[in-house]
């Protein structure tokens, strides 16, 4: 029997909630491990036929339609599941919500409905900010220029406001304000780009004309949201001096300040408990107040959380805050460092034993900044406590935690073999210069294999909540984002101090042997230096993936066999022969396919049942 277009998104909600729960399972200290592994493979299987099926609905309800065949309760009703799906950072499916909206654009072009044509560019543009990966200090911004062209051309609409209904009207002020929303603002040139948009829109939001049209509209909540979306912009002044961007940031920090107890508590989103350190900085920044003034309100602010408090505030508080505090903290003279140093040094370490001690539920909420600000108040010197921070994040994450330890053994496993049976391949890795070398450092070079394994998908962490959906493949917006991922682990790996050999690792692992495929696809060739650990690398990677038979539930395990024929395939443009050609050895082969099942086992239980033993 063919279900309704109601009924199909009602189902769709409920596997996407069946599957976030069964994929993030936890288990009792007494349950027996074959029972847990049993569980996670029977979870695994439910979650691949549930993600089938929400592909043939999804098909069925968005991918496939016809946006000019769309009646009205068509329309109403894919607006109403998009709603259900989209709730900005708290969202159900951001990206389904995304390829909802462009639908009925295209529905709304087709019928050259004004109306729902703004409402709809305003509605795609938000859905699509929401899954932009974006970095001022890596200058990552992925998406940032298709948002710009929804918000832009709704923009355009100004020029019809008065002959528009109030609905459209509130839409249209919202894509005025938004047209800033993906704009990078890392550089002076950037940042000058992002105040002249923000100059124009607000030309607009505090019009007296627009206000005596729409008396009844929000305006100064608008204005209110402009002036904190301008202090995105300490991010570059934290990073360099410019007196005349820090000039318009005061300008914001004081009218902020000025209105904070109006909209106490009334928007999460304003994020208002920051405002005490915007004033602060933008004080500092321009040149009228001083930096222990930054210094004192970050301390008070991230010291003052409580240890087991995990709330959305508490978490940005402890983690974010402590970042910048670090930042601010470094600026200070001897005699301030000397000051503040202990209590400094103190909410550093509480918050990495806070990040250390996170339910694993609130993870993927966190992830993004624990991920990118944590890395960036770490100290190179203080090694055991970064490789403690690292191993944090990755177990925060236990599908990822599992497959990097899984990718960590494979990796030392074919060195090793490489070593024992070819080592005059290896000449030039960590800088031996034969092969009696490479034998000599056989022990340094594997423990290194087994590191860049460990943190090879670290960057991952830091897509997580814009891509960590096993109810339905990725949208092709989705998969540009994790795209990102080797460049953004390569960063933090650089930040924390932890060498050159671990960044190199990360960002090279999903580039081919022969340089001409694979991603990034913009760096140079992989250096000799490093060349022969991520060739083990690459294919450790492909060969956990493709062969987990127990947790890995968006493609069913391929026998180890298969899964050889496919590496000897592409040996010479995917992957390297001087690794494919270690499979040739029947007994290695055997061999690894039992000590990989074996180790699966014991990595799954580590993680799951036993807790996080590794850090």
């Amino acid at each position: 029997m063919e279900c309704t277009q109601a009924e199909a998104f009602e189902q769709y909600i409920r596997d996407l909630r069946v599957v976030r729960s069964i994929s993030r399972p936890s288990f009792p200290e007494g349950k027996a491990p074959t029972a847990v592994l049993e569980e996670i493979q029977t979870n695994a299987l439910r979650c691949n036929a549930l993600m089938r099926q929400n592909e043939a609905l999804l098909a069925q309800l968005v991918y496939d339609r016809d946006p000019a065949s769309l009646t009205e309760t068509d329309i109403q009703g894919l607006s109403a599941f998009a709603g259900r799906l989209f709730n900005y950072a708290n969202s159900e499916d951001m990206g389904v919500a995304f390829k909802v909206h462009q639908l009925l654009l295209a529905a709304a072009r087709s019928r050259e409905d004004v109306p729902m044509i703004v409402r709809e560019l305003y509605y795609t543009g938000i859905t699509l900010h929401y899954m932009n990966v974006r970095d001022e200090g890596t200058g990552i911004n992925l998406l940032g220029d298709a948002i710009q062209v929804y918000f832009t051309e709704a923009a355009e609409y100004m020029s019809r406001y008065e002959q528009l209904d109030r609905n459209t009207r509130q839409y249209l002020i919202r894509c005025v304000g938004n047209t800033r929303l993906g704009m990078s603002r890392g550089t002076h040139a950037e940042s000058c780009r992002y105040l002249e948009r923000f100059r124009l829109a607000m030309d607009i939001i505090q019009s007296a004309h627009y206000h005596a049209l729409d008396p009844e509209f929000p305006w100064e909540s608008y204005i209110y949201s402009m002036h904190m979306d301008r202090m995105t912009l300490l991010t570059h002044l934290r990073q360099e001096e410019d007196p005349e961007v820090a000039r318009q940031v005061l300008e914001s920090a004081e009218y902020i300040w000025g209105h904070k107890k109006k909209y106490k508590g009334q928007d999460a989103r304003l994020q208002n408990w920051r405002v005490p350190y915007f004033y602060a900085a933008a004080r500092y920044h321009a040149g009228v107040g001083s930096l222990e003034d930054v210094v004192k309100i970050l301390l008070e602010s991230a010291g003052s959380v409580a240890q087991d408090d995990y709330s959305a505030e508490a978490i940005n508080r402890k983690l974010v805050l402590a970042a910048y505090l670090s930042v601010y903290a470094e600026r200070l003279d001897e005699a301030g460092a000397q000051r503040y140093r202990a209590t400094v040094e103190q909410v550093r370490r509480s918050a990495y034993q806070y990040l250390e001690q996170m339910p694993a539920s609130q993870y993927p909420r966190v992830v993004n900044s624990a991920a990118w600000e944590l890395s960036k108040i770490s100290t190179s010197s203080d090694e055991t406590a970064n490789r403690r921070m690292l191993g944090s994040i990755l177990a925060g994450h236990k599908p990822t935690y599992v497959h990097s330890l899984m990718v960590a053994e494979l990796t030392r496993a074919l060195l090793q073999r490489q070593i024992e049976t070819r080592p005059e391949t290896l000449v030039g890795l960590l800088g031996c210069r034969s092969a009696a070398e490479v034998q000599a450092r056989r022990e340094e070079l594997c423990q290194t294999a087994y590191e860049c394994g460990l943190y090879h998908d670290l960057g991952k962490c830091a897509v997580l909540m814009y891509i960590d959906n096993n109810a339905r493949r990725l949208l092709d917006e989705e998969f540009f984002c994790i795209q990102s991922h080797p460049r953004t682990g390569a960063d933090i790996l650089n930040r924390m101090g932890c060498g050159r050999t671990l960044a190199l690792a990360a960002l090279y692992h999903h580039c081919y042997y022969n340089g001409k495929g694979g991603y990034p696809n913009d760096v140079p060739s992989c250096p000799p230096e490093i060349k022969g650990i991520v060739d083990a690398l690459s294919v450790a990677d492909s060969l956990d993936a493709a062969t987990d038979n127990i947790g890995r539930c968006y493609n069913l395990a391929k026998p180890f066999r298969t899964l050889l024929e496919e590496l000897r395939a592409q040996s010479g443009t995917r992957y390297a022969p001087n690794v494919v050609a270690l499979f040739k050895d029947e007994r290695f082969c055997q061999q690894l396919a039992e000590n990989t099942d074996a180790e699966r086992k014991r990595v799954y239980l580590q993680v799951y049942h036993a807790g996080r033993e590794e850090k």
